[in-house]
């Protein structure tokens, strides 16, 4: 039967090579799911990149609808007016009846290009929100790499500093008697 001394020493020396094993695998399995939780959220902000870049072109269209439906008004307002204006005795193409008619075309237009540049700031906010999602995305997969990275090596320096305690530890018991 083995003595005490060295019963102690086996035992002190296998706790630790035992706890440093499963202190490296733990910081790899660490790394391994925080690299999976980038990854989730580097996919996330991808999809937030497509409805960004979905509603930047439905913001688009819906500004050139509305355009389009305020130059259909604007056009039947300027046909009332010219039809008002006939009921004169003046002349319609001419003097200040065909000037308040291009007035109104000139105001029709500018209420269209208003609209349209609305759009356009709208579309322009969600193509920049889909460009910072791009580098969002990219920055989440850099610190998956990142992470997966540092759990290996979390893992290699346990195992490390376990091997260099285990034969720290033989050699107090050896020292105090132990291995013969």
């Amino acid at each position: 039967m083995a003595d005490p001394i060295t019963l102690m020493a086996v035992g002190s020396m296998a706790a630790t090579a035992g706890g440093s094993i499963i202190s490296g695998i733990g910081a790899e399995k660490t790394g391994q799911a925080n690299a999976a939780a980038y990854r989730y959220k580097a996919g996330v902000a991808m999809l937030n990149k497509q409805i960004n870049e979905q509603n930047a072109a439905w913001a688009t269209q819906a500004g050139d609808v509305k355009a389009g439906v305020e130059g259909m008004k604007s056009r039947q307002q300027i046909g009332e007016t010219k039809v008002i204006q006939s009921g004169s005795d003046f002349d319609v193409n001419s003097g200040s009846n065909a000037a308040v008619r291009e007035s109104q075309t000139a105001v029709a237009d500018f209420d269209q290009n208003v609209i349209r540049w609305d759009a356009a700031k709208a579309a322009y906010g969600y193509e920049t929100k889909a460009t910072t999602d791009i580098a969002e995305a990219n920055l989440d997969r850099m610190a998956a790499d990142q992470s997966e990275e540092a759990g290996f090596l979390g893992m290699m320096g346990s195992f490390i500093s376990g091997a260099g305690n285990v034969a720290g530890k033989w050699m107090q018991g050896k020292s105090a008697g132990a291995f013969g």
